[in-house]
């Protein structure tokens, strides 16, 4: 028996204008529709500045990825800026190798 959920989805406010997704755990085709979720949210809430910190995942699989890119999107329809602001060694890597650290500006240190 799991102690913990395969996915935390926190939203938070770190400054006026600014929204952040935690995501905490496991983001794959079983718990992406939370995420999805979340990320609805926060492009309702039309920030100026949309933040993902990524620090707590230990595994993404397409489906997560795609979560990512649906945000990424919905940012730029709104002309808000769109930035990852932590993430492990392990997702810097993935990211490297599908390409999207020419698309997004990753954070100088990754974590684990």
């Amino acid at each position: 028996m799991q102690d913990t959920p395969p996915l935390l989805v926190e939203y938070v406010t770190p400054e006026p204008g600014t929204a952040r997704l935690v995501l905490t755990g496991e983001l794959d085709y079983t718990t992406v529709d939370e995420a999805a979720e979340e990320a609805d949210k926060v492009l309702a809430d039309n920030p100026r500045v949309i933040e993902l910190d990524l620090a707590g995942l230990r595994f993404v699989d397409s489906s997560g990825i795609a979560v990512v890119m649906n945000l990424y999107r919905g940012a730029e329809e709104r002309g808000a800026a769109f930035r990852i602001v932590a993430l492990t060694t392990y997702l810097r890597h993935l990211l490297q190798v599908i390409s999207l650290d020419d698309v997004f500006d990753l954070p100088e240190q990754a974590s684990g």
